[in-house]
């Protein structure tokens, strides 16, 4: 880019790369989609520069973009919310049933236990009994339960990424010009010398 000294935009562009990748962090373990901590320590940033100026790409590992949009189930449709602030219809939707295999990992770390519903009878008396009711069911029949319910109901987005992305690019756009500015200026500074 012209040959001048961009230091104050690319110290601007590191630190709102790490504050995007904090929040996105922070959405994560607030709203319960981190279960592992693999999807955390996947978020990234990298900055390049070429002829044309700088480019700031954030990074995450690949099921990250299903956390992200979310996945629309087939009962129903799932949204979340772009760059720009709008709410969008997810791209993804389950067409197959998620593997019960994964849904038992996560139930045995959660540590959560299923239970029969029983099947319901009504005496001659008018009273309705219930036997069964309570027990515990295999690991294996929760397991595919639960992923019946999320290949039907889907999975809801996060919107770690653009969300606060959305939120913060006026600052960021004013803090760019700023900082461009900044430089331009330190640089005809140097040239007088």
């Amino acid at each position: 880019m012209l040959g001048l000294n961009y230091d104050g935009i690319e110290n601007y562009l590191k630190s709102y790369g790490k504050y995007i990748v904090r929040q996105a962090r922070g959405i994560l373990k607030q709203r319960g989609k981190d279960d592992t901590g693999k999807l955390s320590k996947s978020l990234k940033f990298k900055i390049t520069q070429d002829k044309e100026g700088y480019d700031i790409k954030f990074l995450a590992s690949k099921y990250a973009a299903f956390v992200n949009k979310g996945v629309s189930g087939t009962k129903g449709t799932r949204t979340y919310i772009d760059a720009d602030g709008k709410r969008k219809r997810s791209p993804f939707k389950f067409k197959k049933q998620p593997p019960s295999h994964v849904i038992e990992g996560w139930i045995k770390r959660k540590g959560l236990k299923g239970r029969s519903r029983g099947t319901k009878y009504k005496l001659k008396d008018g009273t309705i009994k219930s036997r069964g009711a309570g027990r515990f069911i295999t690991r294996k029949s929760f397991a595919f339960i639960i992923a019946r319910s999320i290949k039907k109901k889907g999975i809801p987005a996060a919107s770690f990424y653009t969300q606060p992305l959305s939120y913060s690019y006026k600052l960021f756009k004013k803090e760019m010009v700023k900082h461009f500015k900044a430089d331009v200026l330190n640089e005809i500074k140097t040239f007088k010398k």
